[in-house]
């Protein structure tokens, strides 16, 4: 039987700790309905490629290794290509699941089998390992999620639909989810908010949740992608 869930994860030259931990709240939740597919872009540090050769053989844990760096959209990609799941379930490679996350994904999409596309809420993972600046997300807003990418994380979506809108797009690196999202509420009737904080968004060094600073590239293709998002819907 296929699982429920394909947790997506890319990995590009993380802290290799923060590498580990993200690994770890995974492979917690691992079992006959959840697979990780994991995603190496050609990481260029010796000790994340050590992580990554000395993981323990865990049942529904498949690791990747891209021979050349592609980008995030093209690493997502494969990961989706790997994936047999009926959701997906995106996790960033220093971000780290709450203990909770898919068994509450599970219930909410039992109570719910219409549920296509849905997001939770998260907080910030601060460098010295608290927890903190919980974002209590509204219920979705297209209109909002044009002027800002609100959902950030954690996201789970229907596998099959988002292979049929083409998965991640080329030339969105950066803001490959904000343009999935939006591609993605174009097509469904409801997108579903789970009230919970699922999943802790690490403030490591080049994280946008440290300095958005950081990713500079990343507000011009916001732009380009709700442009673009806006021409599709007239």
């Amino acid at each position: 039987m296929s699982p429920r869930f394909s947790v997506l994860t890319t990995v590009f030259d993380p802290e290799p700790e923060h590498l580990i931990a993200c690994l770890d709240s995974v492979a917690a939740q691992l079992g006959p309905d959840v697979e990780h597919i994991v995603v190496d872009d050609a990481s260029t540090r010796a000790e994340v490629r050590a992580v990554l050769d000395e993981l323990p053989d865990v049942a529904r844990r498949r690791v990747i290794r891209r021979s050349e760096n592609g980008g995030i959209v093209a690493a997502s990609n494969d990961a989706l290509a790997a994936a047999t799941g009926e959701f997906v379930v995106l996790v960033d490679h220093d971000d780290v699941l709450a203990t909770t996350a898919l068994a509450t994904l599970r219930a909410r999409l039992e109570d719910d089998p219409d549920i296509e596309l849905a997001y939770t809420d998260h907080d910030l993972l601060r460098p010295d390992g608290r927890r903190a600046s919980p974002v209590f997300k509204p219920d979705f807003s297209l209109e909002r999620l044009r002027n800002h990418n609100y959902i950030t994380h954690l996201v789970v979506a229907r596998r099959t639909l988002v292979n049929e809108i083409g998965g991640f797009r080329a030339g969105t690196d950066g803001a490959q989810d904000h343009d999935l999202l939006l591609r993605l509420a174009e097509r469904v009737g409801h997108v579903h908010h789970v009230p919970e904080v699922l999943l802790h968004w690490r403030q490591s060094p080049a994280s946008v949740a440290s300095d958005v600073a950081n990713k500079p590239v990343a507000f011009e293709r916001e732009i380009d992608v709700v442009a673009t998002h806006l021409d599709r819907c007239g």
